[in-house]
């Protein structure tokens, strides 16, 4: 397949010159297709297939004829030129999905993949211009690879089109190009073969001399990250569903609003979703994404894994002669999240509001697959976002792991003769403090607690048990790709306290 790159962005922006610089960087003249649905002041370097921007703007994904004159034409072109890549320079006021529609056309689909997606801008345009236009111009800023500016001044602005695109500034060609590279699956899991092949060689060559510490580590880690795997990948694959095939209709039909149909909705999802904690904030900001309100998304992220009904099994196999506590680390679990979503809801903060989205604030992407017919949706975009949604988390997840191995070896046998002899209402921040940093899925927690509840207090063990699910180090690390650090310190503050609260709650309740 000929790989396409293209390039967009609004009329002057430099889209023609940053093409013809490009392909002679790259000297690949020859081998290279020019494709521009628009006239620029500056003439291409080569002459260009061009196409009618008026014939362009009818182009419908449900509408098959409103494409198949154009696709034909590219189609007819492609064979004559037989080039080794194609560079689209497409018109600043349509529609990228317009674009897409034509591109994975059964006329092109077999010979085309769109590689990278540049958009090019002008400060005057963004400060100016950009906020009065339309679902149109977004969508070629939601659907960047990169956005290249011309200075860092719109750079906050600019990600609340596009949060996950490279933004920079003034690149070189030689810059550009690197962009342009594919690289598949990202860094980390290249990284973590590095890393094992590493330590077996090590181990090899020096394995008398390797402190046993190290290869406790070392397994704490790499256990972690293959036990998380599944969990992660399942996490991604939901919020994919949510994102792209679950009608807008239904979840503001369930979530979308504060009555306590949502909540409550939120609140017992869980037990349909046998997922753990770790793949449950994808979840989370599928639904931010998709306009339901940020409290009750909030309510679904905390509340499920206290309600899986595998973590119910599992308490309720770590304490048989205790059954009791089952049932109340689910009541005071829920209430523990229905408080702080309930206090997101009444006192709301600014920062955490940076990337939700109302549903009057959808997304091209969402208009169209919310009247598209199925065989138009995108099933390579589905998987590049899969990808690369998966790659971020593995990446947080095992850096987390990191952490954790290291607390786990060296602050463990500290941390867990800290509790003796301690009242409960100093026993259980010690616990929550515990279940921070062991950072144990929830879906197992239960067995570490029982085991704790030979050292420490009853209370503060449901403590562990309560904040465990919600808030840790790997949660934290892998919500720090999606909300802004103000929130992620008021959430978490917010879950500790009520978690120590609700710890004494259950104090009272024993005596």
């Amino acid at each position: 397949m000929i790989p396409v790159y293209i390039v967009t962005g609004f009329i002057g922006s430099g889209k023609s010159t940053f093409i013809n610089e490009q392909i002679q960087h790259r000297k690949k003249l020859g081998g290279t297709a020019l494709i521009s649905a628009e006239e620029g002041s500056v003439e291409l370097i080569k002459k260009p297939l061009q196409l009618d921007a008026d014939t362009l703007s009818t182009i419908s994904p449900t509408n098959p004829s409103s494409y198949d004159t154009i696709a034909s034409e590219i189609a007819n072109y492609i064979e004559r030129v037989n080039p080794k890549e194609i560079w689209i320079e497409w018109n600043g006021m349509l529609g990228f999905h317009q674009l897409e529609t034509l591109l994975y056309s059964e006329k092109l689909s077999h010979l085309l993949q769109i590689e990278k997606v540049l958009y090019i801008c002008t400060d005057q345009f963004v400060s100016t211009i950009l906020p009065g236009l339309g679902n149109d111009v977004a969508s070629q800023l939601y659907s960047a690879d990169c956005i290249i500016t011309e200075t860092p001044t719109h750079h906050a602005l600019l990600r609340t089109y596009n949060g996950e695109a490279k933004i920079v500034t003034q690149p070189s060609p030689e810059k550009v190009e690197q962009l342009c590279r594919n690289s598949t699956w990202g860094l980390i899991p290249n990284l973590l073969v590095i890393g094992i092949t590493t330590y077996i060689l090590l181990v090899t060559a020096f394995r008398h001399d390797i402190p046993y510490s190290i290869h406790h580590s070392f397994a704490i880690i790499t256990g972690l990250v293959i036990e998380a795997i599944p969990f992660l990948l399942l996490g991604t694959v939901g919020s994919t569903i949510i994102r792209y095939f679950v009608p807008q209709k239904v979840l503001l039909k369930l979530l979308g609003d504060h009555s306590w149909k949502s909540y409550g909705a939120a609140m017992i999802s869980g037990f349909a979703l046998p997922i753990c904690d770790c793949a449950i904030i994808p979840l989370f900001k599928a639904l931010v994404d998709r306009g339901i309100p940020l409290s009750v998304a909030l309510l679904f992220m905390l509340a499920s894994p206290i309600i899986n009904p595998v973590t119910i099994l599992s308490t309720w196999y770590a304490f048989p002669d205790n059954p009791m506590l089952s049932l109340w680390r689910i009541v005071l679990g829920l209430g523990v999240a229905l408080l702080v979503a309930l206090s997101f809801r009444f006192c709301p903060s600014s920062t955490a509001m940076i990337k939700a989205r109302t549903p009057q604030g959808l997304s091209y992407e969402e208009i169209v697959l919310e009247s598209a017919k199925p065989k138009y949706i995108n099933k390579k975009r589905l998987l590049i976002h899969m990808e690369k949604e998966f790659s971020q988390l593995l990446f947080y997840f095992s850096m987390a792991a990191g952490v954790l191995s290291v607390v786990q070896v060296y602050g463990k046998p500290w941390l867990l003769q800290a509790g003796f002899a301690l009242p409960d209402f100093a026993a259980i921040p010690i616990l929550l403090v515990l279940a921070f940093f062991f950072s144990i899925c929830s879906t197992s927690d239960a067995i570490i607690g029982k085991s704790l509840s030979t050292l420490f207090p009853i209370s503060s063990v449901m403590g562990f048990l309560i904040l465990g699910p919600m808030l840790d180090i790997k949660n934290v690390y892998i919500l720090k790709q999606y909300m802004p650090t103000a929130f992620i310190v008021r959430l978490s503050i917010t879950i500790a306290v009520m978690s120590y609260l609700a710890a004494l709650v259950y104090q009272f309740l024993l005596s």
